[in-house]
């Protein structure tokens, strides 16, 4: 039986309690010196909004200021549960708002044929003859949506003759505040017109002059290039499934603004006169967040 005596005891734990000892003061250092940008604070987003977003009598929401991890850490998993939604949706629609989405459904009539609904725009169409309400608040678009706020159907079968189900709805909203000044952004899931799910972040620099846009686009078909319609025809790229580009906010970012190679900097390539630019309307989305997604029309062909 091998046995410690009192001596190397004590030097063994008087070497434990040192190096302990220097952890906890390398981890209170870099507590100390990293950079504390975020506060958490009220934010006042306005009645209207605060009672559509989370259902609050009040006019004032508390946010967390932007970049903030934790909150980066919420948006992940409504991100995970974004993709769930997906994987069990048999369509996808993105429809853009200029203000407050008051129009979520739990069950749509479906129309005789189904194949007719093979764009936001259609369905966009379909919804309005249904519920009138909603062409007050979804926007026409196609390729670019050049609108700031934006609503996700994920539709999937209802089990009943004639009928489509709203398996969720995810709301992005972006808007300026005064108190204080800057911009409130938040991304919520609703289903059965009840919130979720949802991750916010507030701004206080706001856009810095440049809007987060696009939220959207939409590829169709390449079969489409047989009607010319100008610049729409740079959206037609898809060989057979139509598809979205889609973006959300990033709480984790310190700005709305554009950080990366193509940044909002005043930076153009060179472009003859005469010549039309060869770059998309949505690529100064680049760098701006971490949170893009390529979603297919119908994601379960």
């Amino acid at each position: 039986m091998v046995g410690f005596s009192l001596v190397e005891v004590m030097i063994a734990s008087a070497v434990a309690a040192s190096v302990m000892g220097a952890a906890a003061l390398a981890f209170s250092a870099i507590g100390m010196n990293q950079r504390r940008l975020s506060s958490y604070g009220a934010i006042e987003i306005g009645h209207a909004a605060a009672n559509n977003y989370y259902n609050l009598a009040g006019d004032s929401v508390d946010s967390y200021d932007a970049p903030n991890y934790g909150r980066a850490a919420t948006a992940d998993l409504l991100r995970e549960r974004f993709w769930e939604d997906i994987a069990h949706g048999s369509a996808v629609y993105c429809l853009a708002r200029s203000g407050l989405n008051t129009v979520r459904p739990v069950y749509i009539p479906a129309p005789e044929d189904g194949r007719t609904l093979d764009s936001s725009e259609a369905f966009r169409i379909h919804l309005k003859a249904i519920f009138n309400q909603s062409s007050s608040v979804y926007k026409g678009w196609r390729g670019s949506s050049p609108y700031d706020n934006g609503s996700i159907y994920i539709l999937q079968p209802s089990g009943f003759s004639g009928f489509l189900s709203v398996r969720a709805i995810y709301d992005i909203d972006i808007q300026a505040t005064a108190k204080p000044s800057g911009t409130y952004v938040s991304v919520k899931r609703y289903s059965w017109n009840a919130l979720t799910d949802y991750y916010d972040v507030f701004f206080p620099n706001g856009l810095n002059g440049v809007p987060f846009k696009p939220l959207f686009v939409f590829h169709e078909r390449r079969a489409r290039l047989v009607h010319d319609e100008g610049e729409i025809d740079r959206y037609k790229t898809a060989a057979d499934m139509p598809f979205y580009f889609i973006w959300w906010p990033d709480p984790a970012s310190p700005t709305l603004a554009n950080q990366g190679a193509m940044a909002d900097s005043g930076y153009a390539p060179s472009i003859p006169p005469g010549v039309a630019n060869p770059l998309p309307d949505y690529a100064t989305m680049a760098g701006r967040t971490n949170y893009f997604f390529t979603v297919a029309l119908f994601p379960s062909m």
